[in-house]
């Protein structure tokens, strides 16, 4: 089968995109640099590559089943498209989906959960937490006084060693991140009518039509 030509741009710490075995439908794609993403966080890990796709070509971002399978970390616009105009910096939009409500549940799982939370430490003055990491100089004076109340009814945090809510996913430069895959596809004429009941086939229902009720 013919290969498509992708033209490819590295910049510093970018890797072309590689597939692991023959016949593979994805290229694996590798973060850029190191990145931490918090429970909940939703950022952009860059590749630090542009492409230059042929006409009529996508280049759709996918994940990888493993991550996907083994961790909490999710491409929440599954597949991202890179459309043939494209020319910038391609990333990959990733949110970290732990919900730290889930671990009691995780403990009565796997109770050696516990053996590994014991390297953590709970940190309850929520105020002097969200001091640290936002920076008091940025905030309005007594914000966080204000807050307190709040503060108080949120509970404590499970922290690791480098200060990170327990859940935070550490990615290392040169991790396989995604997949990309190549389509080809047709741009759409729309052509206005009084009614499209008449035009082809009909098959009636809608969302769910065919599934459970």
């Amino acid at each position: 089968m013919e290969k498509l030509d992708v033209y490819i741009e590295l910049h510093e710490g970018s890797m072309t995109p590689a597939y692991a075995n023959f016949n593979d439908a994805g290229a694996d794609v590798f973060a850029a640099e190191d990145m931490v993403i918090r429970p909940m966080q939703r950022l952009v890990v860059p590749l630090n590559f542009k492409v230059a796709l042929p006409d009529h070509i996508e280049m759709q971002v996918r994940p990888r089943s493993g991550l996907s399978l083994k961790t909490t970390l999710s491409i929440p616009n599954s597949p991202g498209t890179v459309d043939a105009g494209y020319r910038d910096f391609v990333g990959v939009i990733v949110q970290n989906t732990y919900n730290i409500a889930n671990l009691p549940y995780e403990i009565a799982e796997n109770p050696e959960l516990l053996g590994i939370l014991s390297k953590y430490y709970t940190v309850t003055d929520l105020s002097t937490y969200f001091e640290a990491q936002s920076g008091a100089s940025d905030m309005e004076p007594g914000f966080l006084d204000s807050c307190l109340p709040l503060f108080r009814s949120l509970g404590p945090i499970i922290l690791d060693q480098k200060g990170n809510p327990y859940g935070t996913i550490y990615l290392e430069k040169g991790m396989k991140i995604a997949q990309l895959v190549f389509n080809e596809y047709r741009s759409a004429q729309f052509i206005p009518v009084d009614s499209v009941d008449t035009i082809g086939y009909n098959r009636g229902g809608g969302f769910g039509s065919t599934g459970q009720k």
